[in-house]
């Protein structure tokens, strides 16, 4: 993978994670605001309600974006990525049939040692 694919997608990422952060913040801001009335005060006010989620979604892409040392862990976090081989259509379908055969049969199991036990309590407590 070229350096200029890793950096694309190493901006994206960051550009998510301080969305998620604007989006974690107003929903905080929200939460808060139904329990404390001075959060609900603050939040009236839209340099709090807007502007702070804002400040810390952008702080946070900045701090990801300009630090060295998260830019060097995610590159080489996105060249591992890029190294992992994923099963065929084929095998993929063929895993989903066999896990979807045991678990059927675990719950077939399940089910007989339930009813077991359920008429094993009916008899010896005599209900």
């Amino acid at each position: 993978m070229d350096k200029s694919t890793v950096n694309k997608i190493m901006t994206l990422c960051f550009l998510i994670c301080g969305a998620l952060v604007f989006w974690v913040i107003g929903v905080l801001l929200d939460t808060a605001a139904g329990s404390f009335a001075i959060v609900a005060q603050m939040r009236a006010n839209p340099l709090i309600l807007h502007g702070l989620p804002l400040t810390c979604g952008v702080l946070t892409f900045l701090w990801l974006q300009l630090s060295e040392k998260n830019r060097k862990f995610t590159e080489e976090v996105i060249i591992e990525a890029s190294k992992v081989v994923w099963p065929s259509g084929r095998d993929v379908k063929g895993m989903t049939v066999a896990v979807s055969i045991m678990l059927i049969i675990s719950g077939l199991v399940l089910a007989g040692f339930d009813i077991l036990a359920g008429k094993s309590l009916t008899l010896l407590l005599g209900l």
